[in-house]
Order: C-alpha cells, then structure tokens, then sequence
C-alpha cells in the first residue's frame, strides 16, 4: 500500500458551513488543510433551506430575546454561557458572509427580508435564493476558499492519531486506497451529523456520523446523544422520503392536515404549526399511527412557487401537483442535538482535538434545536475557533509520527446498510421505548467486534462509514436507554413528560467508556458530576 504524509498546522475534517469557513479564517494565521470525502463543500450544509437566524439589531435586546427563544427550545438542557456566545457571534458571521459576496433575499426597499420559523418570537431568519441558502452560502465560501488551503477531496479520515494524551493528526485513505497521515497541531471535526442511519433523512449521503466515531475511538467525552431531532415535514413520494420541506412554508401560512382535512395541530399547542419542532414531528407521527395520511397544504401561500423554487422543483420531480396545494409529508431524521463536548470555541476534552458544527454539543440547541440555529452555529463556532487559536510553535510542524498498524486484521461479522437503517427505524425511531431500545442493543451487541475493532489499513470507505454509523447508534441507541423520561426530542412512550429529576443531567460517553454515565452538571460551566438516577 502506498502512504503519504502531511505536515499542517490545522487539518480540518469536513468542508461544510463550519470546516469551510474555519479553514478561510485560520488560513489567514497559519498553514491548513481541508478534508472532504467527496467534494468540496458537499453535505448538510449546501441542503439548508430554512436560512440563518441571525439577530443584527445594535439593540441588544434583540440578541437576549434570540437567546430566550433558544433556552426556551432547548428544554432546560442548553448551556446558557454557550447560547450567549454563539448568538452574539451573528453580527460577524453575517458580516463575514456578506463580505464574501452572499446575497441574502431583500425586499424592493432594500432591506433585508426576514422569515419566521417554528418557536422563534419574530422574523430573524435569514434567507437567500428563497429556498436555497445553504446552496448560495456554500457556492459563495468555496470562492472565497483562498488558494493557500490545501484541499484534499474524497479522502476518508478513518481515526485521529493521539499521542501522549493529545491529538497529534489524522490518518485515512484516499480514493485510490493509499494511506494518508496528516500531522496537525490542530484537528478539527466539521463532520456533520447522521442522518443517514435512518431510512427517512434530510441529511446529505455524507452524513454517516463520522465525527461522533472518530472522536469516541480517541477517547474524547460526548454527551446528549440520545437528542436526535426528527423534522416534521420531509416530502414522501413513492413510497419513501424525497428531501425536506422547510419549515419556512409553515411560517408563510402552510398548514399541516390529516387525510380528513382536519388541522393535526389545534389544541396541541399555543403555537400551532409553528410549536417547536419535536411537538410537531410527534403529532405527524401520532396521525399517521393512528392511519391517517398528512398533508401540509400550501392553499393559504401566495406566490408559493416564487418564494420556494427550490422546492417546487423537486415537488414537480417526484410526481407532486403543486397546484392541489397538498403534500404529503412525514418525520425525518434531521440534527443531533448532542455529539462530542466542546465549548462554543470547539475546544473538547482531548488537547489538540476541536469540534464545531453538528459534530459538537457546545449546549447551543439543548434537548430540541430551535430551528435555523444550525448555521448560524456552525459559522459562529467557525469563528471563535479562528480567533482562539494561535498560531502553533515551530517544532510542532515537524512530527514524524506514524501510526503503528496491526499486523493483521481480522474480518468480522458486519450487517448490510439497509439493516442497520431499518433497525433504526424500527427501535430507534421518533418515538422510542424501553423494549425497542434493548432489543436494538442486543442487535448492536453483535457486531460489537466490529465497532471495536482497531484501525484497518485496508478499509475501504464503504467500510469505514459503516463501522461509523453503527458506533453511532451505539452512542445513540444507550444514550436513549439511560434517560427514563421525555424531554425535548427525546420522546419515550414509556416515560411521558419531563422528569424533574433529570433537569440539568446529561447523558455522558466518557473517555473510552463501554457504556454512558448520568451527569449532573452546572448549566452555566458545564462542568460534571457523576451520579445515579
């Protein structure tokens, strides 16, 4: 096998939102190298409809009642100091995109035009292209992306090297097979999150949880896994999930319906179809359990092909008569809420290792993700993390480290993709319960040789991201087990409602740990304490 080695001051796995815009900053200090196992800037973040929430009012208020919304979503589990940080980020990040040439939807005045979204208190979205920010945000960054970045396309990182207790690179595969070990003073994780272990998703292909993995196989602490936030409104045609329906059409008038035509949201909660996310994905599930088929109409929207192109596009693709004003719709897997510990900077428990964007849990979403916060965390995160960092000392650039190998690895009992899918829909779904998360561990239980099994050199990236996403619903699936109550996304049939005990616990995989522990915390430092509910 052939094998290459690189020497960088930062390497950055993953080029969406928040590795693109943390590599354009950091570039400006020091050498960095960008990784992407496809191409550059492929992921969740090209896919974003809804837009960023962004609060630019000089009025601080604006930027406390952002922060309210948040808290108010977050089910009682967010980190206020983190919330604060990250919003008040929004005036540079928008002014950062908007120096590299991001044309954001304005009305004939001049100003921008702001939407709203479920559980926000007014109209602080940001969009562009209507339906299409997160494609106008990318197309923009990678022209942006200086030429002094080193950009390495379809390259699989399958582990991060630690030496001494420190995160010291990355080492993977690229397309042809030949080993790659990256040297870094910095590794960052911008992997995104993991959608694709569900059948249903919103996510990019790309989003195979590669970064929870990565980081849990280092020995780094990740917390709240059992958070995983369904969308309410993913567009089923034919028989399966055909991409997301942006919140936004609920915020222009769309109304969810059933089969009767009878709105699923009344009485369910003060907001209506605008409640936070994890109430309206449970009552299109809850509908469609009971046999009921839902709908969101879009009859009350005026000029709904104009203001979302995008998605009437892929509604005239998939068969869909736009002209009816119905779409059937059901819940997909859509954000993690948890992933690896970091502080809004990406700073996490293992020196030299950061996390930003959906990889992180900096506690900025809490229990639910309030919606159209996820870029606005993914850039803010970006860039606290270019301001934190200082620029690494010489003889840090210079490691000849490679990773020792094993002599041989032995193969080991794997399920196909669709299994694992399938098996998440079916236990690890929406809504979950005692017995259908342990019957999903004992599944897991069988291929924990696997899930365990140290580096292969020979691994291909089928392998790679496989291994990965059954991590992850290790992670997930335990997680979920753990915390006996309902709180935000995490929905138990089994224990209905929050549980005052568990206000301010996390769910916590600690340094190499077989199995999570039950943390209380202090919200405001995030510090940890072990203990037993």
């Amino acid at each position: 096998m052939e094998e290459s080695m690189i020497h960088t001051d930062a390497v950055i796995v993953g080029s969406g939102i928040a590795g693109m815009l943390a590599a354009i900053e950091l570039s400006k200090k020091m050498t960095v190298t960008l990784v992407s196992k496809s191409t550059c800037g492929a992921g969740n973040s090209e896919k974003a409809q809804g837009g960023i929430a962004a609060s630019l009012d000089k009025n601080e208020q604006q930027a406390a009642l952002h922060v309210d919304d948040t808290l108010a979503c977050g089910g009682g589990l967010n980190a206020p100091d983190a919330v604060e940080a990250l919003v008040k980020e929004a005036p540079h990040v928008m002014g950062r995109l908007l120096q590299y040439g991001v044309l954001f939807d304005q009305k004939e005045d001049g100003r921008f035009h702001l939407a709203k979204e479920g559980a926000h208190s007014c109209r602080r979205i940001f969009h562009a292209g209507g339906d299409a920010t997160g494609r106008e945000i990318m197309k923009q960054l990678r022209l942006a992306l200086p030429v002094q970045v080193t950009m390495l396309e379809k390259v699989t990182i399958q582990d991060a090297i630690i030496e001494n207790d420190t995160c010291i690179g990355v080492i993977g595969t690229d397309e042809s097979g030949s080993r790659l070990t990256i040297h870094a003073s910095y590794t960052v994780l911008a992997t995104g999150g993991c959608g694709q272990l569900y059948s249903v998703t919103s996510n990019a292909e790309e989003a195979t949880g590669d970064g929870y993995a990565i980081a849990w196989r280092a020995g780094a602490e990740l917390v709240d896994m059992e958070f995983l936030q369904f969308h309410p409104t993913m567009l089923f045609a034919a028989g399966k999930g055909a991409g997301l329906l942006s919140e936004a059409i609920r915020g222009e008038g769309g109304v969810l319906l059933d089969e009767n035509g009878t709105p699923i949201m009344k009485g369910r909660h003060e907001l209506g179809d605008l409640a936070p996310r994890a109430v309206v994905a449970k009552a299109v599930h809850d509908t469609r359990q009971a046999g009921k088929d839902v709908f969101l109409s879009i009859r009350a929207i005026p000029d709904f092909e104009k203001k979302f192109p995008t998605i009437t596009k892929r509604l005239r693709e998939n068969g869909i008569e736009v002209e009816k004003g119905l779409l059937p719709v059901r819940p997909g897997a859509h954000f993690m809420m948890g992933g690896v510990a970091a502080d809004a900077c990406g700073t996490t428990s293992i020196p030299g290792l950061y996390a930003i964007g959906e990889t992180a849990c900096t506690g900025m979403h809490g229990a639910n993700r309030l919606a159209s916060n996820s870029l606005l965390e993914g850039a803010a995160s970006a860039l606290l993390l270019a301001n934190a960092l200082p620029v690494p000392p010489q003889q840090r650039r210079t490691r000849q480290t490679m990773l020792k190998l094993p002599a041989t690895v032995p193969s080991f009992r794997k399920p196909s993709l669709q299994e694992l899918k399938t098996t998440m829909d079916q236990w690890v779904g929406i809504v979950k319960d005692r017995e259908g998360l342990r019957r999903m561990a004992e599944w897991l239980d069988s291929y924990q040789a696997f899930i365990e099994s140290p580096y292969d050199p020979a691994a291909d990236k089928e392998e790679i991201e496989l291994k990965n996403m059954l991590t992850t619903a290790f992670l997930i699936t335990h997680a979920a087990l753990k915390r006996t109550e309902t709180r935000g996304a995490h929905i138990r049939s089994d224990y209905p409602g929050e549980q005052p005990d568990w206000q301010a616990h996390s769910i916590v995989w600690q340094s190499h740990s077989r199995f999570p522990v039950v943390c209380s915390r202090d919200v405001k430092s995030r510090e940890k304490e072990e203990v037993i509910l």
